[in-house]
């Protein structure tokens, strides 16, 4: 085992860790900086400047995609420069995000919304209301659907990647946690209940 300081922006709260062009990406101070790490030499290999209270990380379309709540931005990273090369404003308290199936995906949480942002254009073309509120849960794509994990009303929710609409809602509310797509099903978590659950790719679910 091999441990790297990097310092952490989040402590107590929640935020993400992620792996892409070569690298391991760590939010590493509030203040506004992602470390940059090489998983061969165990180095941290630059620091990237970003806004205050980035804690939210996702790497799609040959970029890293960073969140800050507090400023309610979606910031885009060339990995071949290490700077930010644009931004996106957010809604109100936006949290974990994902970037495939042709956008960037990111929880909205005090709005109760997702927005899809389109990666080059650098916009916002689709917003989905989800709920009163989206706080905390988690978010993945995946067999050309958004799969959101939530904490209210149910325990995840499906989305139409191309459309941006709700497909199906899963589930009653059992604690908030994570998701994870496969091509046979998802995995969630409940990390306040401690809870793991297996849904398989049923024809329900493949509809």
């Amino acid at each position: 085992m091999t441990i790297i300081e990097t310092g952490i922006a989040e402590p107590r709260g929640e935020t993400n860790v992620v792996a892409g062009a070569g690298s391991i990406w760590v939010p590493s101070d509030a203040a506004g900086v992602i470390s940059r790490i090489d998983p061969v030499s165990n180095e941290v290999v630059a620091e990237v400047g970003v806004v205050s209270g980035t804690f939210f990380l996702a790497f799609g379309f040959d970029h890293l995609w960073a969140v800050s709540s507090e400023r309610q931005l979606l910031q885009k990273i060339d990995p071949s420069t290490n700077s930010v090369s644009g931004t996106v404003d957010l809604g109100h308290q936006p949290g974990f995000l994902v970037a495939g199936e042709g956008a960037v995906w990111v929880q909205e949480q005090k709005d109760g919304t997702v927005a899809k942002i389109l990666p080059e254009a650098l916009i916002v073309s689709e917003r989905t209301k989800i709920g009163e509120t989206l706080l905390y849960g988690d978010i993945d794509v995946g067999g050309g659907k958004v799969w959101l994990r939530t904490t209210e009303d149910q325990v995840f929710v499906t989305l139409d990647a191309e459309s941006g609409e709700i497909l199906e809602k899963y589930g009653d509310p059992a604690g908030s946690g994570a998701i994870r797509f496969t091509t046979a099903g998802v995995w969630t978590s409940a990390h306040d209940i401690e809870r793991m659950s297996w849904w398989s790719n049923s024809a329900a679910m493949a509809d």
